[in-house]
């Protein structure tokens, strides 16, 4: 409830959708077993204490964080039609959350433990909400790359297609041209039209955001938003797009970053919970990726410089939390540098001057990581470790990347550009292993993700950035 020191939506909304039917499967001490499968313990020798047990309401005296434990207590003592209301209280949460291919969320993930949770409360397998979820997880299957299938979380295919659309008109396609009014027309068509659990934290605006996989309607994010205004021309939909912009600059938190899905989800207690990787689960705060990207919307087409208050608050977070050797740390790609391109990209959008500390800081941290043969490499170990963790070879993503930050302030004759974008031209520096390295973050130690198109997407940013600054022969 909303009157204890901790409630259901101080968690993030990943969360939120992940431990409804975790906490209905524990709880109704609902296992499963499949005789075709094995044991899978020796995946993880850690694995002899399930680490959710404290969602278990019978758990209470195995806790030691006090808030918890204080609270499990009081409601270990309410009698049982309470904590049956409590079941179907989770039970009408997720449905309320199925999208129309039957996913919980659109997730894969989510959508499995539901399957798990509905069960447990007694629904049959051959239910028709359980067969459409197991319909839905299939459709997630893919074999694209040739190399078996895969089950994918979601797709990606809003974010791909806002994508695309702004990487072919930032290297010079027309915004007539009827791709990039195709792209444009469907995603006009994907943007939401519904509250959803946002706007718990922000009821006063109205919706208008974009999520992440095509079936989503009901969990728009920051960063696709941005996206998608960027791709769709303004004199297409005015109405649609100026909506858009309005619900992200609504979204911006009080300390002035903005966040992924939510406003101000980050609570201190909830990042020291006794799981693996609260910190980055658990809450939603604001990040350098996020704050980065939405700057480079709001000065590239919003018309915004850093006079306007909302500009100059995310430019004061960022300041604030960079980091000592001038990086900043990016939670959704790998990692530090996807985290100071996003910065510096957005940074110069809104008209922060080369000579500002903090670029020359991140300038000189990005060329010390460049790599003997031109390129940049960054191992997804840097968001486990929380520090900058070199490749033993560079990516074609990370060093798109890193020009295309440089490239806001530097020359383009500055030597390191030079190699730089040679390593991008050389067609034998394409091997495997640098189109095809992780340089996406779902989940840090858990679950990365390797977006197909970034390599194309991000080295034709970076390429035409270069070829742009050439030609205008800017002096500094």
């Amino acid at each position: 409830p909303s009157y204890f020191p901790l409630h259901f939506y101080h968690f993030s909304t990943y969360a939120r959708i992940h431990f409804v039917p975790m906490a209905i499967t524990f709880n109704r001490r609902f296992s499963l077993k499949n005789n075709q499968i094995g044991s899978l313990r020796h995946l993880d020798e850690a694995m002899s204490k399930n680490p959710l047990e404290w969602l278990n309401i019978r758990s209470f005296d195995e806790r030691t964080f006090y808030s918890f434990n204080l609270q499990w207590k009081q409601l270990f003592q309410w009698p049982a039609y309470v904590h049956q209301l409590g079941f179907e209280a989770g039970k009408k949460y997720m449905m309320d959350r199925i999208e129309e291919d039957g996913t919980l969320y659109s997730y894969a993930s989510a959508t499995m433990f539901m399957i798990y949770s509905l069960l447990a409360m007694g629904i049959s397998k051959n239910a028709p909400v359980v067969k459409k979820a197991v319909s839905g997880i299939k459709s997630l299957i893919s074999s694209c790359g040739g190399d078996g299938a895969h089950l994918e979380n979601s797709t990606s295919t809003v974010w791909d297609t806002a994508l695309i659309s702004y990487a072919m008109q930032e290297s010079g396609m027309p915004e007539q041209h009827s791709s990039i009014s195709s792209a444009a027309d469907y995603l006009l068509k994907r943007q939401h039209v519904k509250k959803a659990d946002w706007a718990v934290s922000n009821p006063q605006a109205a919706p208008g955001g974009w999520g992440f996989s095509h079936i989503n309607t009901n969990n728009p994010d920051l960063d696709d938003t941005a996206a998608a205004i960027k791709a769709i021309p303004f004199q297409r939909r005015p109405a649609a797009w100026n909506r858009g912009l309005t619900w992200l600059l609504s979204m911006q938190n009080r300390d002035g970053g903005f966040a992924a899905f939510e406003k101000n989800v980050d609570h201190p207690l909830i990042r020291n919970l006794p799981l693996e990787s609260a910190a980055d689960a658990a809450v939603d705060p604001s990040t350098a990726d996020l704050t980065g990207r939405v700057l480079h919307l709001l000065g590239l087409k919003g018309r915004l410089t850093d006079d306007h208050p909302a500009v100059r608050r995310a430019l004061r977070w960022l300041d604030h939390h960079q980091k000592a050797d001038g990086s900043w740390y990016g939670r959704w790609g790998v990692c530090f540098i996807y985290g100071t391109w996003a910065a510096l990209t957005g940074m110069k959008a809104v008209g922060v001057s080369g000579n500002h500390a903090s670029v020359r800081k991140a300038i000189s941290w990005l060329k010390s990581t460049q790599r003997e043969d031109g390129s940049w490499g960054e191992s997804c170990k840097s968001c486990e470790a929380k520090r900058f963790v070199p490749l033993h070879f560079g990516t074609v993503v990370q060093s798109s990347w890193a020009l295309e930050a440089l490239l806001q302030y530097e020359r383009p004759d500055d030597p390191q550009i030079i190699k730089g974008i040679r390593f991008l031209i050389n067609d034998h520096e394409s091997s495997r292993e640098r189109l095809e390295y992780p340089t996406g973050i779902g989940l840090p130690k858990q679950f990365y993700i390797r977006y197909h198109s970034y390599p194309f997407v991000f080295s034709l940013l970076a390429s035409s950035a270069f070829i742009k600054k050439a030609e205008k022969r800017e002096t500094y």
